[in-house]
């Protein structure tokens, strides 16, 4: 109650009672012509705040840039043509239509979209327009262990990486570890460049990364063996279940023009038959 009194008295400009006598019982704090700001327009400023003086300060600086706002806006008003602020006007309503429109069909498509996609209707759509689908980097598909230099089963690692059946998973995952850096999951499509930002020493040229690849490279950090089990290059069609995040949205996409669509027809056909929406014709 201070904090309001204080301000009430700082910022209070208008005395007169005749002047809201039968208007307005708002409490006015500051007035640009004929446009009042209210008490009510500023209380959030100074909700949380418990000082006076940080208060005055908080709504003075308001103030002032409302102040300044609505004489520029009275100014614009005297020297830009009428037909400017016709124009202005209609863009105005425009983008508040649109704003309103795009609110109202966005909550309807929030409401009633299926998002539910089985993997039967994006096998549809990649066997459809797989040929749209290339490729921009090159993908492997590879499992490799990266291991001390001194480490002395590195003959039965490297069998166990290169036959790679069930029961060998399971000893190189016993085996783990031994590993400083390791990826055996080789089912899952990842980008050479993401490869090498994982694993810098396959970045070099000389390094055969091509499908079927199996070898073994040593570099200051140790010993590193590898088995490329499939690559597929940039401009080759890419593989469905790498872009499976991609033709999911292709499909809610689609899903959601089409209920825009039923929306905007349904809406004017329950016009047309409320009375609410008719055309005149033009003799």
């Amino acid at each position: 109650m201070v904090k309001w009194i204080f301000l009430i008295g700082c910022f209070f400009v208008l005395s007169s009672c005749d002047l809201l006598e039968g208007k307005d019982d708002r409490t006015p704090v500051a007035r640009v012509n004929n446009n009042f700001l209210y008490e009510e327009d500023i209380a959030y400023l100074v909700d949380n705040i418990i000082s006076s003086e940080d208060s005055a300060v908080v709504v003075s600086s308001y103030i002032n840039e409302w102040a300044t706002e609505e004489l520029l806006v009275s100014q614009a008003l005297i020297n830009i043509s009428e037909e400017q602020q016709q124009q202005y006007d209609k863009l105005v309503r425009q983008y508040k239509v649109s704003l309103l429109t795009e609110a109202y069909k966005n909550t309807m498509v929030s409401r009633d979209l299926d998002s539910v996609i089985s993997q039967e209707e994006i096998d549809t759509l990649y066997n459809k327009d797989k040929t749209s689908f290339l490729l921009n980097d090159d993908l492997l598909k590879i499992r490799y262990v990266q291991l001390e230099e001194d480490n002395t089963n590195v003959s039965e690692i490297k069998k166990l990486l290169k036959n790679y059946e069930s029961s060998d998973k399971i000893a190189l995952l016993d085996m783990a570890l031994q590993f400083k850096t390791v990826n055996l999951n080789d089912s899952v499509w990842i980008k050479k460049e993401v490869l090498f930002s994982r694993v810098p020493v396959f970045k070099n040229q000389d390094i055969n990364l091509t499908s079927g690849r199996f070898a073994e490279i040593k570099d200051s950090t140790g010993i590193y063996v590898y088995k490329v089990e499939d690559r597929l290059n940039k401009g080759d069609i890419a593989p469905s279940a790498f872009i499976a995040p991609t033709l999911r949205q292709i499909i809610l996409n689609r899903r959601k023009l089409e209920l825009i669509r039923n929306i905007e027809k349904d809406i004017t056909k329950d016009a047309i038959k409320n009375n609410n929406f008719e055309i005149y014709n033009k003799k």
